[in-house]
């Protein structure tokens, strides 16, 4: 299993604009739907999450200025009753 957070920018673009980004990856499954589990960007993470290569993977990325927020958690929810439907 591969693990890659996705945040590698040019040293001189994050001088620019001060890259401090704090990356959360917030894994709903059917397991957890109504609470979601930190997943880190560690294979150990990922192992002892509710995480299965097996299954389809969504992504739910909110903008730049947003956090997580009620939307979102109605959003997970949505899609994952749409999967188990199928």
């Amino acid at each position: 299993m591969h693990v890659r957070v996705f945040y590698n920018f040019p040293s001189d673009w994050c001088m620019a604009f001060s890259c401090h980004f704090k990356i959360k990856f917030l894994l709903y499954t059917r397991a957890n739907s109504l609470s979601p589990e930190i997943v880190t960007n560690n294979s150990l993470s990922i192992q002892a999450s509710n995480f299965s290569s097996t299954r389809k993977t969504k992504f739910i990325i909110h903008g730049y200025t947003d956090k997580h927020g009620p939307w979102m958690i109605k959003m997970a929810q949505a899609i994952i009753e749409r999967v188990k439907s199928q």
